[in-house]
C-alpha cells in the first residue's frame, strides 16, 4: 500500500520537524552527489538549519563554484529578468485596459449613447456598421426560421405517416373484430328464428285445435239440427197419419 500524500506546510512539533529535516537533508545531499557523479556536473549545496547550523556539499571546491557562479552572465540576465517580466506585464495590462475602454465606448455608441462627440464620418461609419449588423441578424433570423419551418414540415410528414399507419391498424382491428363477432348475430338470428318457428308452430297447432273444436261443435250442431228435423218430421208424419185416419173415418 502506497504512502499517503503529505501536505507541504511547516511542522509545528519541534521533534518531528527536526527528524524530517535530517531525513530530507540527507536525501538532498545524496541526490546532489549522485547528480555530480552520473552527469559529471559541478554541484554545490548550502543548507542552514533553523538553529543556524551549516550543512554543505560540493563536488569540487566551494569557492571555485561560487566564483564561477558570480561571474556567470546568465546570472546577470536572471537578476534583470524579474524587472523585464514586470515591465512586460505592465505594458500588457495597459494595452488591455485601452482595448477594454475602446470596446465599452463602441458599445455605448452602438446603443446611441455618448455620440455627441462623434464626427460626421464616425457617425457614418457607425451607421454602416449597424446596417451591416442588422443585415446579418435578419439573415441569421431567416435561416433559423427556415430551419424551424423545415423541421415542422418534417414532423408534419412523420405525423401523417404515423396517422396512416394507425388508420390501417384500426381498420385491420375493426375487420378482425367484425370477423370475430360475426357468428354471434347468426346464432342470435338462429335462436330468434327458432323462437319464431316455435311460436308459429304453436300458433298453427292452436289454430288447428280451434278449427277442430269448431268443426266438432258445428258437426254436433248439424247432428242436433238433423235430429230435431227428423223428430219434427216424424211428428208431422204422425199428425198427417192421424189426420188421414180421421178423414177416412169421416168418409166412412
Amino acid at each position: 500500500m502506497g504512502r499517503g500524500k503529505i501536505e507541504i506546510k511547516r511542522i509545528d512539533n519541534a521533534t518531528s520537524r527536526q527528524v524530517t529535516f535530517s531525513k530530507r537533508r540527507n536525501g538532498l545531499l545524496k541526490k546532489a552527489r549522485e547528480l555530480s557523479v552520473l552527469c559529471d556536473a559541478e554541484v554545490a549545496v548550502i543548507i542552514f538549519s533553523s538553529t543556524g547550523r551549516l550543512f554543505e556539499y560540493t563536488s569540487s571546491s566551494m569557492s571555485t563554484i561560487l566564483e564561477r557562479y558570480s561571474k556567470c552572465p546568465q546570472r546577470q540576465y536572471m537578476e534583470t529578468l524579474p524587472n523585464l517580466e514586470s515591465d512586460y506585464w505592465s505594458q500588457k495590462m495597459t494595452k488591455l485596459k485601452e482595448d477594454l475602454e475602446l470596446l465599452q465606448n463602441r458599445e455605448r455608441h452602438m446603443m446611441g449613447e455618448d455620440i455627441a462627440s462623434l464626427t460626421l464620418e464616425s457617425l457614418w461609419q457607425l451607421e454602416q456598421q449597424l446596417d451591416t449588423g442588422f443585415s446579418r441578424i435578419r439573415s441569421r433570423k431567416d435561416e433559423l426560421l427556415m430551419e424551424q419551418l423545415e423541421e415542422i414540415k418534417k414532423k408534419e410528414h412523420d405525423l401523417e405517416d404515423e396517422n396512416k399507419i394507425l388508420c390501417k391498424r384500426l381498420a385491420d382491428l375493426e375487420e378482425i373484430t367484425r370477423e370475430t363477432t360475426r357468428p354471434f348475430p347468426i346464432l342470435h338470428d338462429v335462436e330468434s328464428s327458432k323462437t319464431t318457428d316455435n311460436f308459429s308452430l304453436q300458433d298453427v297447432e292452436s289454430r288447428q285445435h280451434n278449427l277442430l273444436e269448431s268443426f266438432r261443435e258445428s258437426s254436433s250442431s248439424q247432428i242436433s239440427l238433423q235430429l230435431r228435423l227428423y223428430v219434427h218430421g216424424e211428428s208431422m208424419s204422425e199428425q198427417d197419419s192421424d189426420a188421414n185416419t180421421e178423414a177416412d173415418r169421416c168418409w166412412d
